[in-house]
């Protein structure tokens, strides 16, 4: 599973990810205004690619230039959502699903507007598990207004298998299989929730008459149900969707926040390391000089603070680069054991960063985060492996998976998208600063350094014959 956040040329990561579809293409947005996507989309469906798009039945959408019937004489597929224009329900959820192994989702709307906006998005490549539940949120949205009968009435499924329970406790064969059809009927015909599977099982054993097994999976089956209480609201399940993927945007933003944190660390290591002897010496002549012209230019108080200030100057950056000398300096690591480093923080940091781990269990998670953190900017590469190892094995729930009621739901879903906020200001502010400007400006790191020593030694040069002058 790859995962990477964007909150820059976010148009552009769409745009690339809808040309390179193969088979099939789902988005459902809120709002699609953006002509230059939706085109990308026609060329699709004329392709051949499977394009289903939903959309807000909403005067945004309406008002739009667009010709949305085009896609569908194109071959693809429209499907407004709501019936009321100026109150179509939002889809909070933006995401588009790309041959059932990219999954795109975030804050971003597709709009024209959109492309100025300080919006972000989420990419996750073969997380077939999360791909799954949205494509079953695709579905079940479509299915509420173009298939009502699709729609699984769950609280019927439970009270019917709790009669079956109770008729093959009495042995009643007739009513037995009349509560199996009873059952089946349940059922809609095209659907893809993966829980049916279990009622599927359990009728098979009734049919073939192996009701032992039956019972069993009967009493899990509605045990499970009402602890979770799935049942009773079906817009529980659709918030638990939302707190997991702003769970993972909120990793994915602060894994790239790690990212660019750790590369100024790392190119200001290696300037102290490269440059600042060379820079002490050009200081302590600047010094020299100031001090000379000082004295030569008595009672003159403009040069004397000249002098001061470059005193000051040597003194100040002497005592930061004997302070970086005393850091310790993180691991050499080649390109191979980089890419693992990077690979296996970024597996690690989706299973403990304390934002997104249940709140009994948030403590231990942020002291696992801080030792996870301290090795990736040491390139520690086998603690981070340890520490991966770990949590694989399952030692920490999400939000998203362990609560379920409601009012906590929507509480922890304002929570979250707060803090997906703050991260997304948190990096804009660093890539505002001059470190991030001008380290990437830099690409190759040798031959900046290199051609910036043969500057520093000719101002070096050019200040040792001002002082013998």
């Amino acid at each position: 599973m790859k995962s990477q956040a964007y909150f820059e040329k976010i148009h552009k990561q769409i745009e690339i990810r809808l040309k390179e579809s193969q088979t099939s293409i789902r988005i459902a947005v809120a709002w699609f205004t953006d002509t230059k996507l939706f085109n990308i989309l026609c060329e699709k469906a004329k392709e051949g690619i499977q394009v289903e798009l939903l959309m807000a039945n909403h005067e945004i959408n309406l008002d739009s230039n667009i010709n949305y019937r085009e896609l569908v004489n194109n071959g693809g597929q429209l499907f407004w959502i709501g019936k009321d224009t100026a109150y179509a329900p939002l889809m909070h959820n933006k995401f588009c699903i790309i041959d059932n192994t990219v999954l795109i989702f975030g804050s971003y709307n597709w709009t024209q507007k959109a492309k100025t906006n300080h919006e972000s998005i989420t990419v996750i490549e073969e997380d077939y598990n999360l791909i799954l539940d949205f494509n079953q949120e695709f579905d079940k949205i479509k299915d509420k207004y173009y298939n009502p009968n699709a729609e699984i009435d769950w609280i019927k499924i439970v009270i019917r298998l709790e009669t079956l329970l109770n008729v093959i406790k009495l042995e009643d064969l007739e009513d037995i299989n009349y509560q199996i059809d009873k059952t089946k009927s349940l059922i809609p015909k095209n659907h893809s929730d993966k829980k049916l599977d279990s009622l599927t099982i359990i009728l098979n054993h009734c049919v073939k008459k192996e009701f032992s097994q039956a019972v069993v999976l009967i009493q899990n089956f509605t045990g499970d149900f009402k602890k979770i209480s799935i049942y009773n609201d079906p817009e529980i399940p659709a918030l638990q969707l939302e707190i997991r993927s702003l769970e993972y945007q909120i990793s994915s933003l602060s894994d790239e926040k790690t990212d660019i944190e750790k590369n100024i660390r790392s190119f200001e290591l290696k300037y102290n390391e490269e440059l600042g002897g060379l820079i002490i010496k050009i200081l302590h002549y600047k010094k020299v000089v100031a001090e000379k012209i000082a004295k030569e230019s008595k009672g003159n108080g403009q040069k004397q603070q000249e002098y001061e200030e470059a005193k000051f100057d040597y003194e100040d950056f002497s005592k930061s680069y004997n302070d970086k000398l005393n850091e310790s300096k993180p691991l050499e690591l080649n390109e191979q054991q980089q890419k693992e480093l990077k690979i296996n923080y970024r597996k690690a940091s989706k299973l403990c960063h304390p934002n997104i781990i249940s709140d009994e269990q948030e403590e231990l998670a942020n002291k696992i985060f801080i030792d996870l953190k301290n090795a990736y900017d040491n390139n520690d590469l086998k603690l981070v492996n340890e520490i991966l190892a770990d949590l694989e094995k399952g030692i920490f729930k999400s939000k998203g998976e362990t609560i379920n009621e409601k009012d906590k739901l929507k509480i922890i879903l304002e929570n979250l998208i707060r803090k997906r906020n703050e991260l997304e200001e948190m990096l804009l502010s660093i890539k505002k600063t001059d470190a991030f400007n001008k380290i990437s400006h830099i690409k190759n790191w040798d031959k900046y350094f290199e051609e910036t020593k043969e500057e520093f030694n000719k101002i070096l040069e050019e200040l040792k014959n001002e002082i013998t002058v």
